[in-house]
C-alpha cells in the first residue's frame, strides 16, 4: 500500500502523513509499519501544563513499565535549557498504534505525551516499553520531536533499546557509545520492577520542519 492509499484509509491528511513519515526515514529499517486505524482506549495522563514530568499510560496498560529521563542542553553541550518541549509517541506492547480521534494525526496516537524542561533542563516520562511492529524485524522505538523559544520544531532520533535484537550493528555503531547522549538506551530494572533509561539531548538550530538524520 502506498502512502496516499494508507492516508485515505486512515483519514490522514498528506501533510500529517509526511510529517510522521519523516521520522521513519531517519533510520533505514524503521517505517510507519502497523499503524492501526482502530481507535483504542485513551491512556490516563497525569500531565499538568508546563510540567517537566508526564505519565502517558494508565496503571493498567499492558506491558513493561518504563521511565525515561534526561536533560536537554544547549549546543555547547553543557548549558541546561529550560522551557523546551519534548513530545513523544509510540506503539503499545503489541507493536500497534491507534489514533485517539478522527483527525488522523499520527502524532496523536493513543500513547503519546509532551513535557517541558525545568530549570535544570530535565524531562521525564513514564510509559511502557513499546513493541516491535507485528511480523517485522523493525526495532521497538519511541518517536520524539522537540521545540522551544528560538528552536523551531524538529524530529530527533527515535529512542531505541540496547537489548533489542532487531537493532542492527551499524545502528549501534552510529548511535551508540555516546554515553547519556546515545539514543540507544541501556535499560536497568529497579527493585520496584520498573525499567529505566536515560538520554541527554543536545538541541540543534535548524529550519522549520527539518528532520535530523
Amino acid at each position: 500500500m502506498n502512502p496516499n492509499e494508507h492516508s485515505a484509509l486512515c483519514g490522514i491528511d498528506r501533510r500529517s502523513f509526511i510529517g510522521s513519515a519523516a521520522v521513519a526515514l531517519a533510520l533505514p529499517f524503521v517505517g510507519l509499519g502497523a499503524i492501526s486505524c482502530n481507535q483504542g482506549a485513551v491512556a490516563e495522563r497525569t500531565t499538568s501544563p508546563g510540567s517537566w514530568k508526564t505519565v502517558i499510560v494508565s496503571d493498567n496498560e499492558p506491558g513493561q513499565p518504563l521511565i525515561v529521563s534526561g536533560r536537554i542542553l544547549a549546543p555547547d553541550q553543557k548549558t541546561p535549557l529550560e522551557g523546551i518541549t519534548l513530545s513523544v509517541y509510540q506503539t503499545d506492547a503489541t507493536g500497534v498504534y491507534s489514533t485517539t480521534g478522527g483527525n488522523g494525526d499520527n502524532r496523536n496516537t493513543r500513547i503519546h505525551g509532551s513535557m517541558r524542561t525545568n530549570s535544570e533542563g530535565r524531562y521525564e516520562f513514564r510509559t511502557i516499553k513499546p513493541g516491535s511492529y507485528p511480523k517485522t524485524r523493525n526495532p521497538a522505538h519511541i518517536h520524539a520531536y522537540i521545540s522551544g523559544p528560538g528552536y523551531p520544531e524538529y524530529w530527533i532520533d527515535e529512542y531505541l533499546f540496547d537489548d533489542d535484537p532487531f537493532v542492527q550493528d551499524d545502528v549501534r555503531r552510529r548511535l551508540g557509545n555516546k554515553g547519556n547522549f546515545s539514543s540507544v538506551l541501556k535499560l536497568t530494572r529497579g527493585s520496584d520492577g520498573i525499567l529505566r533509561g536515560e538520554r541527554d539531548i543536545v538541541i540543534e538550530k535548524c529550519s522549520r520542519n527539518c528532520t535530523r538524520r
